[in-house]
C-alpha cells in the first residue's frame, strides 16, 4: 500500500512543479510539501526522514553558495562575463562566448548561478545588437548545462554522484572522464547553433554596442572572494592527492565549508553575503532527500524498475547505454537532480560500487545532458525562463527548445558515451 501512497505524493509534487506558474508555488515549496506528506501518511518515519537528509551535501552547497554570493556581490561574475563579451566583434563570436565562454564558468561556479548572471547580459546584447533573445537564451542554457558536466561542483546532480557513489578521487575522475568530451561538446554545440540560427545571426548589428558596466563593485571583497575560490578549488585537488597518498581523507563538503568560513572571517560584508545565499535550494535538497528516500523505502522504485532494463555493472557497453537512455527519458519526467537521487539506489542495488567509475561518470554526463532536450529536465532552464520573463524578455518556448535540443542532446550523448567507453 505504501508504494502507491508514495507514488501518489511524488506525482503530486511533480504536478505542482510543472504547474508552478498556475499554482504559484515555488519549486522548493512543492518538494517540501511532498516531504511533509510522506511523514504525515507514515510512508517514512520522522527519524528515518531526518537520517535521509545528507548533511554533507547541504554543507557543500552552503559553502559554495556563500563563495558565489560574495563573488556576485563584489561584481566579479558580471565583470568576467562582460569582459568576455567585450571581445566579441562578430555575431558568431557572441554566440561562441555564450556557449563556450560563459558555459565554461559553470564548471566551477554552479550552473544555476551562471544562469542568473547570464540573463541580464542576454537582455543587453539582444536589445543593442538586434539578436532575438531566444537565440542567446538557448545558447546560454545549452552552454551552462554542458559546461557544468566536467566537475563534481558544476551542478547539484554531479555533487550527489561524487558524494554518494563511493568513487575515489571524484574531482580527478570527473576531469579525467568528462573534461575532454565536455570541451568537444561545447564547440560542437556552438557550430550546431551557428548553423541552426544562421538567419537570426545575420540580422545582428554590433555597431554601437558597448559594455560599460564591467567595473568591480567592491574591490576588497573581490580580492577576498577570488582568493577563497582559488584556495577552495585548489583544496579539492590537494585533498585528492592526500587521499591518494593515504595521508588524509578530507571530504569535499568540509573543504567548501572551510572556504566559506574563511570568507566570513575575512570579509566585512558578512551579513550581506549570508543573506544573499540561496537557501531555497538548500530546503529543496533537504526535502528531496526525504521524498526520494520515502519513495525508495516504500518499494515504489523497484516496482517501476521491473519494467525498465537495468544496467549490469560487469558490462560497460550495456550498462552505459542503459544509464544514458534511462537518464535522458526519465530525466524529462523527474528532472535531473531528483532522478539521480533515485537512480543511485537502483545502481547500488544492482551491484555498482565506487570501482565502477565509468558508469557513474556516464550517469553524471547523461543526467546533465538530459537538460538540453526539454526545458523541464534542468532547473537551470527554468531559472533562465523565469529570470528573462521577469525582465519582460520573451524566452524560448517548449517546442522551440525541443527542436534544436533533440539534435544537441543526441550529439552530446554520443560524444560522452564513446569517450567514456574508450578511456
Amino acid at each position: 500500500m505504501n508504494e502507491y501512497v508514495s507514488l501518489a505524493i511524488f506525482v503530486s509534487v511533480y504536478v505542482l512543479i510543472v504547474g508552478r506558474v498556475r499554482f504559484r508555488i515555488p519549486i522548493w515549496a512543492s518538494m517540501l510539501i511532498g516531504a511533509v506528506l510522506m511523514i504525515v501518511f507514515h510512508v517514512i518515519s520522522p527519524e528515518a526522514a531526518f537520517k535521509s537528509v545528507q548533511l554533507d551535501v547541504i554543507m557543500f552547497l552552503f559553502g559554495m553558495f556563500s563563495i558565489v554570493s560574495a563573488l556576485d556581490r563584489a561584481g566579479v561574475l558580471r565583470f568576467l562575463a562582460v569582459k568576455m563579451l567585450s571581445r566579441a566583434k562578430t555575431p558568431d563570436r557572441i554566440l561562441l562566448i555564450f556557449v563556450v565562454g560563459i558555459g565554461s564558468l559553470a564548471a566551477f561556479l554552479v550552473n544555476d548561478t551562471i544562469a542568473l548572471v547570464g540573463v541580464p547580459l542576454v537582455a543587453y546584447i539582444s536589445r543593442h545588437a538586434g539578436i532575438r533573445p531566444a537565440v542567446l537564451l538557448i545558447a546560454l542554457a545549452f552552454g551552462i548545462s554542458i559546461g557544468s558536466t566536467m566537475t563534481p561542483i558544476g551542478n547539484p546532480q554531479n555533487l550527489l554522484i561524487a558524494l554518494q557513489s563511493g568513487i575515489d578521487l571524484p574531482f580527478t575522475n570527473f576531469v579525467k572522464f568528462l573534461a575532454i568530451p565536455t570541451v568537444v561538446n561545447l564547440f560542437l554545440t556552438y557550430y550546431i547553433l551557428r548553423a541552426y540560427f544562421k538567419k537570426d545571426m545575420m540580422l545582428a548589428n554590433l555597431q554601437g554596442v558597448t559594455l560599460e558596466s564591467a567595473a568591480i563593485a567592491d574591490m576588497r571583497l573581490a580580492k577576498i572572494s577570488v582568493g577563497v575560490l582559488i584556495a577552495t578549488i585548489s583544496g579539492f585537488f590537494i585533498s585528492e592527492v592526500l587521499k591518494f597518498l593515504k595521508v588524509a581523507d578530507i571530504s569535499l563538503s568540509m573543504i567548501a565549508l572551510s572556504g566559506a568560513a574563511a570568507l566570513y572571517l575575512l570579509s566585512r560584508n558578512r551579513k550581506e553575503i549570508i543573506q544573499n545565499v540561496d537557501y531555497t535550494v538548500l530546503v529543496f535538497f533537504a526535502a528531496m532527500f526525504v521524498v526520494t528516500a520515502a519513495v525508495w523505502s516504500s518499494g515504489a522504485v523497484p516496482m517501476i524498475m521491473k519494467e525498465i532494463p537495468v544496467p549490469m555493472h560487469d558490462n560497460p557497453l550495456q550498462s552505459n547505454a542503459i544509464i544514458s537512455l534511462t537518464s535522458i527519458s526519465l530525466g524529462q519526467v523527474l528532472s535531473n537532480v531528483p532522478f539521480v537521487s533515485l537512480y543511485h539506489y537502483v545502481m547500488v542495488q544492482n551491484g555498482f560500487t565506487g570501482a565502477d567509475v565509468s558508469s557513474w561518470m556516464m550517469l553524471a554526463a547523461a543526467s546533465t545532458i538530459a537538460g538540453n532536450l526539454t526545458i523541464l529536465a534542468a532547473a537551470s532552464n527554468i531559472i533562465i525562463i523565469q529570470a528573462s520573463e521577469s525582465r519582460g524578455i520573451r524566452a524560448f518556448t517548449f517546442l522551440e527548445f525541443l527542436k534544436i535540443g533533440a539534435l544537441v542532446t543526441l550529439v552530446n550523448i554520443l560524444v560522452y558515451y564513446l569517450f567514456i567507453l574508450v578511456i
